[in-house]
């Protein structure tokens, strides 16, 4: 498994909206906390490259997303 994940990078993953195992890209997009309004601009996440959905997130941008819960 790569540690650090970049931007344009690809990987496969199970898409929960296509139901089937496809190829992911690495991109940045604004994400919205969960129970929360708070959305978090430029957060690299993992693409579906057939229905363009969110698959996951990568643990290196966890930090990112636990310090803007944080500063409300």
């Amino acid at each position: 498994m790569k540690l650090s994940w970049n931007p344009g990078d690809f990987a496969a993953n199970e898409c929960r909206r296509c139901r089937k195992l496809v190829r992911t890209r690495f991109e940045f997009r604004t994400v919205r906390l969960a129970r929360s309004r708070l959305c978090v601009p430029d957060v690299l996440v993992d693409v579906c490259t057939e229905c363009d959905h969110m698959v996951s997130i990568p643990p290196q941008s966890v930090p990112q997303l636990r310090e803007a819960g944080v500063a409300k």
